[in-house]
């Protein structure tokens, strides 16, 4: 065969093996050349990686720090110093879970570095080591440590806020800063083992990959060497053939046919070419399917806001229509009575629609408060079935809880609000889905979780519409919608819930005509019995409460006539004098003019709104108790509420016991600021 080539290559004319030794000289400086700059850039890379980390472990130090002084000073904008000094860590997480994607964003990988302050001109370099050297084990040990110091992150945030939220209380405990201040401390010792771990796996990578390199520039010298003439006179029947492939292929593609790829037959300008064009038909691809997602996306959301409207307007529709029927001279007590309860359920109805797409904002933006407390589990799960037993009978069905643990103290700690939340979400769609059933609930516990099983004899779902649960703007179908009714929020809002308490909801099984069952974890611990000495101080505060309000006077600053009126209605009740202002200018004014022991502050309002209204009182060393009653229902309304003066944060609509409580709380000991 040798004999043969040499004798082929003697047959040959002068111009081609000019061609040939041109060509085979050219590729060989060219290769070695391509060699020398992918070295430089791989151990540049490396070199921005280093430095990447420095960068990434001074904000998280910074972040740090900002925190000390918070805790020190109390000056909330080194909690702002401490979120910005973390926008670093997190645009470099930004860029490398984009970056773990099969297709990645360029874009957005470029822009989560830039946003972790890597230099623009290092950012190729990091995305090609990342994506080419990903499973080398010195690298894919150094992104594991990175995941892990990015979970810790997570937890910093979230011991941050806690500190956050004990320096904001007043009147502030210093044992409790300290606690939370031990915690970051706690994480920050975590995080620099984590970061000393990940520079020296970086250095004995780069160490590893320079020899690597080095042995690789000098075996692809020697390649080169033995194989140049067989590229050069095979490149032309290479070129061809490639392009007459390259060519079907764009044909496909110009008549809608994505199914037909490139052939890639090596590593280099054809291969690359080839590849290129095989990204373009799978971009092009995911490009149409992304579009009719969104397209998808925007019916359901479509689908979504149109039963939304049905479910705000048809009981608006029951509480105007009442309402007008109240009006009427003829009505019996009995249907006055009637109407009004209806008004009542039907206003909770509304209630809790608002409440569930406001907690969904609040859980996509981050604002959801988890309080957890210890309170009684037989109690609670007592009051949670009396609550749904009437809609139980009202469908026929029957409502079992029970449980099949045995334990000698049934105190539980967590967020006794979101846990009622999760199961009147999940035991209300059991009963609704169920006619003439059974729904049971079973709870355990089980390695410092509380586990329930909502089990019914429903309609049941099939597989295809299992996928379809969990999800925000859903519902199975809008036959669904039309005969049950609903929002399609609750699971989506529960399963969140659950995992802010440490769990998670799962269907464990459903079968149309046969039923459903949900399990529900969240994580809890059983704790001392405080049952009777918590009735025995309520009891007490019982019986002195009402003496407290008697006689004390508050202000009403709203400029809604209407809410005056509820407010002034109930203060009556509870034998309280009051005086009214209809915007904060007239409400600062009357405040230092009259004696009131406490002043109730609406937010919005004309010419001088509710936070103004407050920092002015006190400038004025008003110094009596400032209450925010508003609609504005967000975290960050309570925060803005509380910095400008205000001693607590009410919301509307008006939940008249929580105010009870409240005002009893104030005007019992008059605190003083």
């Amino acid at each position: 065969m040798v004999k043969n080539m040499l004798s082929w290559w003697r047959d040959l004319s002068i111009f081609k093996k000019l061609y040939g030794v041109v060509g085979v000289m050219a590729l060989l400086i060219a290769f070695e050349l391509l060699s020398m700059l992918f070295t430089t850039d791989i151990l540049s890379a490396v070199r921005s990686f280093v430095g990447g980390e420095g960068i990434w472990s001074k904000a998280q130090k910074d972040s740090i720090q900002s925190l000390h002084k918070y805790a020190f000073t109390s000056d909330r904008k080194y909690y702002l110093e401490f979120q910005e000094h973390l926008l670093i860590p997190y645009g470099d997480r930004r860029a490398r879970l984009e970056m773990q994607k099969p297709d990645f964003n360029e874009d957005e990988v470029r822009e989560g570095f830039i946003q972790g302050q890597i230099h623009p001109d290092d950012i190729n370099g990091l995305i090609r080591l990342f994506r080419r050297f990903h499973q080398v084990s010195y690298i894919k040990k150094a992104i594991t440590i990175w995941s892990q110091a990015d979970a810790l992150l997570d937890e910093l945030i979230f011991a941050a806020a806690k500190l956050d939220v004990v320096i904001s209380q007043r009147p502030r405990s210093q044992a409790r800063v300290e606690e939370a201040l031990l915690n970051v401390d706690s994480l920050n010792k975590k995080l620099t083992v984590l970061e000393n771990e990940f520079s020296a796996v970086l250095g004995e990578g780069s160490r590893w990959l320079e020899g690597l390199l080095r042995y690789l520039l000098l075996f692809a010298v020697l390649i080169v060497e033995s194989t140049g003439l067989y590229f050069t006179f095979s490149f032309s029947r290479n070129l061809s053939r490639s392009i007459k492939e390259m060519s079907l292929v764009a044909k496909n593609v110009g008549s809608g046919d994505f199914s037909k790829k490139v052939p890639v037959q090596s590593k280099d300008e054809l291969g690359q070419l080839a590849s290129t064009i095989n990204k373009m038909t799978d971009d092009l691809e995911n490009s149409i399917g992304r579009r009719q997602k969104a397209e998808n996306e925007n019916q359901i959301k479509t689908l979504f806001l149109a039963n939304m409207s049905h479910e705000i307007r048809t009981p608006l529709g029951i509480i105007l229509g009442l309402t007008e029927a109240l009006k009427q001279p003829d009505l019996t007590s009995e249907e006055q009575t009637k109407f009004i309860e209806t008004i009542e359920r039907t206003g909770h109805d509304l209630k809790q629609i608002v409440n569930d797409i406001l907690d969904i904002s609040k859980v996509e933006a981050g604002y959801l408060d988890i309080e957890k407390t210890r309170f009684s589990l037989t109690q609670f799960l007592e009051e949670l079935h009396s609550a749904l037993s009437a809609k139980a009978v009202k469908s026929d069905n029957t409502l079992v809880f029970e449980t099949n643990t045995e334990i000698q103290s049934d105190m539980v700690f967590t967020d006794r609000i979101r846990l009622r939340q999760i199961l009147t979400n999940i035991l209300g769609n059991a009963l609704k889905f169920t006619k003439k059933g059974a729904v049971k609930l079973t709870w355990w516990c089980l390695n410092g979780q509380l586990h329930f099983r909502v089990s019914d004899t429903g309609i049941g779902i099939t597989k295809e519409q299992s996928k379809q649960l969990f999800q925000a703007f859903s519902q199975l179908d809008s036959s669904t919608t039309r005969q049950f009714g609903g929002t399609g929020l609750g699971l989506f809002l529960s399963r969140n819930l659950a995992i802010m308490l440490g769990g998670n909801i799962i269907l464990e099984y459903s079968t149309p005509s046969k039923g459903s069952s949900f399990l529900i974890t969240v994580e809890s611990d059983l704790g001392e019995d405080l049952g009777s000495q918590n009735a025995s101080q309520n009891v007490n505060s019982e019986k002195q409460r009402d003496n407290v309000l008697k006689g004390k006077k508050i202000l009403i600053v709203d400029d809604s006539a209407d809410n005056q009126l509820l407010m002034q209605f109930f203060l009556k009740k509870w034998n309280i004098d009051f005086e009214s202002a209809v915007n904060g200018k007239e409400g600062v004014d009357k405040a230092c003019a009259g004696d009131f022991d406490l002043v109730l502050m609406d937010i919005q309002m004309p010419l001088m709104d509710g936070y103004q209204a407050t920092q002015e009182l006190r400038k004025r060393n008003f110094s009596k108790p400032i209450n925010a009653l508003t609609a504005h229902a967000m975290k960050v309304d309570q925060d803005r509420c509380l910095q400008a003066g205000c001693d607590e944060y009410l919301t509307k609509p008006i939940d008249l016991k929580q105010i009870h409580q409240t005002l009893v709380q104030y005007l019992s000991d008059q605190r003083i600021r």
